[in-house]
């Protein structure tokens, strides 16, 4: 049946047969006539005006590319590369040129009193030209006196001030310095947009805030630490304002302190980032909480221990971290050493007995105090390791 508007289709007679498949045929077969749509008079390469406006709808779509060729209308790839002095050691990337979820970076002042210096460039196409601008995102990113440039590759050189970058106590972490780059490409006589973000990592959070307080707390001299020491740990006693932690000996000091002592101990006092050392109240610049290579430590359910039990627990704890090699071992009371650095208790003799059974003897004095009277007012025993020597990062 045709008519007006006839689309060159012609609908099939519904049947029963059109449904049921054979029983008789093979598994899976199908019976029913499988109806195709009518060539419009005849000629097979044909069919409605409708489909034919379909089929160039989607070859439009495709664009110009053949089957194996390239696409003659399809924008290039785009890819940009960075790169900063920490890319170019091998001790943290591969590639000099990394892409955005790769790079790491700190800014502010080197120890040659100059800003850090920031590069991007257009990795593909090769050799493009690009006009670019770089924003910093946050005030704590500082500020960028040339944001715009135009070439292949563009350098830019934030600068911080101390009140972008406070390196006051804080219980917080800081958040990452980010920039975000806009490249315009030209390439074959068109332009093509692209904006990233870079942004530090916690690593480099973390790092950064050596290089605020080398910028500007006075007789703070720590290096700035190797990425390779922030790590993962499962103990959150250790840690400071990140998920991470710093440790240059932290762990190897409770592992053997734990070892000596035939238990686990509480950390009262891990790794500090600077601004955490400050919060706790420590007055000393180069504390050795804040490279990872410090321990606070007490007698698990030392607070519920009163006497010579709480007293023998301190004894044995502090003469477990004797046994391990470091720098120093203090009895402390808060930020107070309460007994002289790493000497020795009096052990109990017939002239000097041990009548409370805590392990020290009744008449032991140290400087005008008795021994047993420092241990009862200790609030921790301290071990730590001097800095490592890693000026090179800085």
């Amino acid at each position: 049946m045709s008519g007006p508007g006839d689309t060159g289709l012609t609908a099939p007679r519904f049947t029963r047969a059109l449904l049921d498949p054979s029983p008789s045929g093979p598994l899976g077969g199908f019976t029913g006539k499988a109806v195709s749509p009518e060539p419009i008079q005849g000629d097979p390469t044909r069919f409605s005006k409708r489909m034919e406006d379909a089929g160039a709808a989607a070859d439009q779509q495709l664009g110009d590319k053949q089957a194996g060729g390239d696409c003659a209308t399809c924008p290039p790839r785009i890819r940009l590369e960075h790169r900063s002095q920490y890319t170019a050691k091998t001790r943290y990337s591969e590639k000099e040129w990394v892409i955005a979820d790769k790079f790491i970076f700190l800014v502010g002042k080197d120890v040659s009193g100059k800003f850090r210096t920031l590069s991007v460039r257009v990795a593909e196409p090769a050799g493009a030209s690009a006009t670019w601008e770089v924003t910093p995102i946050g005030e704590h990113s500082g500020t960028i006196p040339k944001r715009t440039g135009t070439g292949n590759r563009f350098d830019y050189t934030p600068e911080v001030t101390n009140a972008q970058r406070p390196i006051t106590a804080s219980r917080k972490p800081n958040p990452p310095v980010q920039y975000s780059i806009k490249a315009t490409i030209t390439h074959e006589g068109k332009s093509h947009e692209i904006t990233e973000v870079v942004s530090q990592d916690e690593r480099d959070i973390i790092r950064q805030e050596y290089v605020d307080q080398r910028m500007w707390r006075k007789g703070f001299t720590l290096h700035v630490p190797y990425r390779t020491r922030i790590k993962e740990t499962t103990r959150a006693d250790l840690r400071g304002n990140y998920q991470l932690i710093l440790d240059s000996a932290m762990t190897e000091l409770l592992t053997a302190t734990e070892a000596a002592y035939g238990e686990k101990v509480y950390v009262s006092s891990g790794w500090r980032n600077p601004r955490r050392n400050l919060a706790a109240g420590s007055q000393v610049p180069n504390s050795n909480h804040q490279h990872g290579g410090a321990l606070d430590m007490q007698p698990v359910g030392a607070k519920q221990m009163t006497g010579a039990t709480r007293r023998s627990a301190y004894l044995r704890l502090y003469n477990a971290a004797r046994t391990v090699r470091s720098r120093v071992v203090l009895l402390e009371k808060g930020p107070r050493a309460v007994y002289p650095s790493s000497a020795a208790v009096p052990e109990p003799t017939p002239e000097m007995p041990d009548h409370n059974e805590d392990g020290i003897p009744d008449a032991a004095t140290s400087k005008g105090s008795r021994v047993e009277s420092l241990f009862d007012i200790a609030s921790h025993v301290h071990i730590d390791r001097a800095a490592p020597d890693e000026a090179d990062d800085d």
